[in-house]
């Protein structure tokens, strides 16, 4: 039998996004699966839209209830999954047609592997592609070192991103205290036993627009993902800990420095070199 494919919602307040994201799941033809939305109690019509959907899918669950922020209805979630493989997905998230056949096939191949992760389109609020997000992954001293990695050599997607119910049962959950870079946080503890495999498709769309958490609060994203990298960098009295300070100093500080004055030579080069140029051309 087919592992079984288990997709994590939380939602609150969004029942037309929710219910798009809800068919993204159904459309998904791999056949065991099963769809948990955990909703923070909403009073916006969601409840009706979930008994409703869950009414036409039966792979669809859900809970109605107050919750702590993301981290806490993604455990609820967790604790109420019942695959073998779990993947998050954001209320205005949808899969890609076949994603999870790729998913599982991937894992399948790969006994060993705890993430499985690919592309994923960024898209605008009129449903435009903006830019895909390429996943990458070279090691997990690199995930850590964000600032240099992370959207080049590496990149999880959360969206893309799937992992074995092994994996939660060796690191826990999502911690709780992170608002808004849970994904990144729960990357670096999986990756500190558990090996990734990138596939080279796209298998998710991720709404990067007006409206959204990531578009509307990237500086809070990018100083909780900067905190949650320090937790990693080792004690204060470890070589370790200075290296990946001086490597975020200089990427911040210096590199752009370094930059300036390489552009600034280039420039005043190019200058002398047209006048060269004026200076040496013939007479007609």
């Amino acid at each position: 039998m087919k592992s079984k494919i288990s997709v994590i919602t939380a939602t609150l307040n969004r029942k037309e996004l929710l219910a798009r994201c809800i068919e993204g799941v159904a459309r998904q033809t791999y056949p065991n699966k099963e769809h948990i939305i955990v909703d923070g109690a909403s009073t916006d019509g969601t409840v009706e839209v979930l008994e409703s959907s869950s009414r036409r899918y039966p792979h669809l669950r859900w809970i109605s209830e107050k919750d702590n922020g993301i981290s806490d209805a993604l455990n609820k979630g967790l604790a109420l999954a019942t695959g073998d493989i779990i993947g998050v997905n954001g209320d205005d998230d949808c899969y890609q047609p076949g994603a999870f056949e790729i998913v599982a096939a991937e894992f399948e191949r790969n006994p060993d592997v705890g993430v499985v992760s690919g592309h994923c389109d960024n898209v605008r609020n009129d449903g435009t592609v903006a830019f895909t997000q390429k996943a990458g992954f070279t090691s997990r001293l690199d995930l850590i070192a964000y600032w240099k990695n992370w959207g080049n050599s590496v990149f999880l997607p959360a969206p893309s991103t799937f992992f074995r119910r092994r994996a939660v049962d060796v690191v826990g959950g999502f911690d709780e205290a992170d608002r808004y870079a849970m994904d990144y946080h729960h990357w670096i503890k999986m990756t500190e036993t558990f090996e990734v495999r990138i596939v080279n498709q796209v298998l998710a769309r991720f709404r990067y627009d007006e409206g959204t958490v990531t578009f509307s609060r990237s500086k809070e994203q990018a100083a909780e993902t900067h905190a949650i990298s320090r937790k990693y960098w080792g004690s204060r009295a470890s070589l370790s800990y200075y290296r990946m300070a001086f490597s975020y100093f200089d990427f911040h500080n210096l590199y752009p420095l370094r930059e300036r004055i390489r552009n600034s030579f280039k420039y005043r080069l190019s200058r002398l070199r047209g006048r060269s140029a004026k200076a040496v051309e013939p007479d007609r």
